[in-house]
């Protein structure tokens, strides 16, 4: 019922892969059959649960709280995806459109028995002659990454590789970028939309303003995006980054957030990107701490900054890279081992302006003892997000539907990651319970709840998504009402089409 949300993992340790299937050719002895009937010029574009390759076209990054689904529709160009979206919607069926499929939140579980529109045949990124970047829906972190980059440009992205790049723009699409140039959605220049009757329009400033808006931060609710046209940016020192990976025993935490809290009250770099993450050692349970550092500039200053943590780390790697390879040499046990789909990732997160070492320090101690009480359950880990914000404070509040602008200095995830089950209520109990703690305004330094919509859960109030203020929520129910009447874009954090069901 949407096109999914893409969002940045913070995941620590090997994942157990899911069982691989090799694609098998279309075959129209596996296309649905009942009282509804595919329009014949997309038939052989849908296929049921007998299709051998139906597993391997529906599988998505998290098997928790999961949507179900009984057909897979993978059209082929945008006329496929404008006359299946017609008969779907036509014929009462629910459906969710996948572009990177790392969606994860609990609210998909309501989506059941349903169309997955699978987006893969929508996957190029193409530089353009006045140097923007045309990126279908399909496309990958890493794919638009490789493009741009390997043109002298850049522009933000998710620190995660292999997240769908548009679905992570929808819902605004933080970065270590953001501090020079904004949010992935700050540099969207148009957007071709599929709305739910199949009619396709354009968005822009020039062009349906209003759906425009509501793309940068609230976009999944009001269509299926086919592409779109961002701009990009000249390549920082040249396209090459410096990169700083460093383990700390957990005694050094409080030295951590010391330097890191410094650099923040000094004001922090606006290039300057800072990662935390809070695991275990596979072999003992005991916590340990990774700090990732990178700065895309001249190599000396970023060891500047690297060595205010190196003097009292147990482990340092360091190098210069360009731009297309940092996601393989940034905490890549962290970032790559969380790519494997078809595992249990359960995750609560919260926006927080301070980085209070005293209440991270009982965060650590309560995470040992969760995972030394299930030790099946040791890739969880606690991920901390820093990056720059001058970059985003540069456009007015009311740029778009993002909320956060002044309140978006720290991304805290509590990331339950687990193949044993057994151990889901107790891991979703005790991220819940550090998730509200850092939410008090005491602890987070601001005055209501702050998330980022894209690393949301399903029990937070929408406007801690999508801002408190009034008339945020009469522009988005306008939208809502006029681009979904049906609400058949409802399935992932909804936007209410009526100003009561806000809360």
């Amino acid at each position: 019922m949407l096109l999914e949300y893409s969002l940045v993992q913070g995941l620590l340790g090997a994942l157990l892969l899911a069982p691989t299937t090799v694609a098998t050719p279309y075959s129209r002895n596996h296309r649905r059959r009942d009282e509804y009937v595919w329009p014949t010029e997309v038939a052989d574009q849908a296929h049921d649960s007998s299709w051998p390759d139906f597993v391997n076209k529906t599988t998505r990054w998290s098997t928790y709280e999961p949507p179900s689904f009984n057909e897979v529709f993978l059209p082929e160009n945008v006329e496929d995806l404008s006359i299946g979206l017609k008969y779907l919607s036509g014929a009462g069926k629910t459906f969710l459109a996948k572009s990177g499929g790392h969606g994860y939140s609990p609210t998909l579980h309501a989506i059941q028995d349903a169309v997955m529109i699978n987006l893969e045949n929508f996957d190029y990124v193409t530089v353009n002659e006045d140097l923007s970047v045309t990126l279908g829906t399909g496309a990958k972190f890493s794919e638009l990454v490789e493009v741009v980059g390997n043109a002298g440009r850049e522009l933000t992205v998710g620190a995660c590789p292999c997240v769908g790049a548009m679905g992570a723009m929808l819902g605004g699409g933080l970065g270590r970028f953001q501090g020079l140039h904004g949010l992935t959605s700050d540099a969207l220049r148009s957007a071709r939309v599929a709305l739910w009757n199949g009619t396709i329009v354009e968005a822009s400033a020039d062009v349906n303003q209003d759906l425009f808006w509501g793309l940068r931060g609230a976009g999944q609710n009001f269509g299926v995006v086919i592409d779109a046209i961002f701009e990009t940016y000249a390549a920082t020192n040249g396209g090459q980054q410096y990169s700083s990976d460093m383990t700390f025993s957990a005694d050094k935490l409080e030295a951590v957030f010391d330097v890191t809290n410094q650099l923040l009250s000094d004001g922090l770099d606006p290039a300057l990107a800072l990662a935390i993450a809070i695991g275990s050692n596979p072999v003992t349970l005991e916590p340990l701490i990774l700090v990732n550092v990178v700065y895309p500039g001249p190599e000396e200053k970023g060891q500047e900054y690297a060595r205010l943590y190196s003097n009292f780390s147990d482990s340092m790697t360091e190098q210069m890279t360009a731009w297309t390879n940092l996601a393989n040499v940034a905490l890549p046990s962290v970032v790559i081992s969380g790519c494997p789909t078809g595992n249990q990732h359960n995750q609560y997160s919260i926006m927080t302006k301070d980085l209070k070492t005293e209440h991270f320090r009982e965060a650590l101690e309560s995470y040992r003892s969760f995972v030394q009480q299930h030790p099946t359950a040791n890739n969880s880990v606690i991920f901390i997000e820093t990056f720059g914000q001058a970059g985003i404070k540069a456009f007015p509040d009311d740029f778009s539907a993002f909320p956060h602008r002044n309140q978006f200095d720290n991304a805290v995830v509590f990331s339950m990651t687990y193949a044993d089950v057994s151990v889901a209520e107790d891991a979703d109990a005790w991220a819940l319970q550090w998730r509200d703690h850092f939410a008090q305004p005491e602890v987070s330094g601001y005055d209501k709840m702050v998330i980022y919509q894209n690393y949301a859960h399903d029990d937070e109030p929408l406007s801690a998504l999508y801002g408190y203020d009034g008339w945020r929520h009469e522009r988005l129910s306008a939208l809502k009402k006029s681009y979904d009447p049906q609400g058949l874009f409802n399935g992932y954090h909804a936007v209410p089409a009526d100003l009561a069901g806000w809360s």
